[in-house]
C-alpha cells in the first residue's frame, strides 16, 4: 500500500517538473515577444527624432534627396 502511495507521489513530482519546464518555455517566448515589441517601439522613437533633424536640413539637400526624404517620411507615417 505504501509503495503505491510513494510511486504516485513520485509520478506527481515528475509531472510537476515537466509542467514547470513547459511553462518556463512559454514564459520565455512571451518575454521575447515583449522585448521585441519594446525594441521596435524604441526604434520608432529614434526614427522620429532622425526625421525631425533631417527636416531641419531639408533646404540644404539636393532636390533628389528632398524628394527621397519626403517619400520615406510618407512611407514611415503610413506604418506608424
Amino acid at each position: 500500500m505504501w509503495f503505491c502511495a510513494m510511486f504516485k507521489s513520485l509520478c506527481d513530482c515528475i509531472s510537476q517538473f515537466a509542467r514547470y519546464g513547459q511553462v518556463k518555455i512559454e514564459n520565455q517566448e512571451t518575454s521575447s515577444i515583449i522585448q521585441d515589441k519594446e525594441d521596435l517601439e524604441r526604434a520608432g522613437n529614434y526614427a522620429e527624432q532622425i526625421i525631425e533633424i533631417a527636416q531641419k536640413y531639408k533646404s540644404s539637400m539636393s532636390k533628389k534627396d528632398q524628394r527621397k526624404l519626403k517619400s520615406l517620411i510618407k512611407r514611415f507615417n503610413k506604418l506608424d
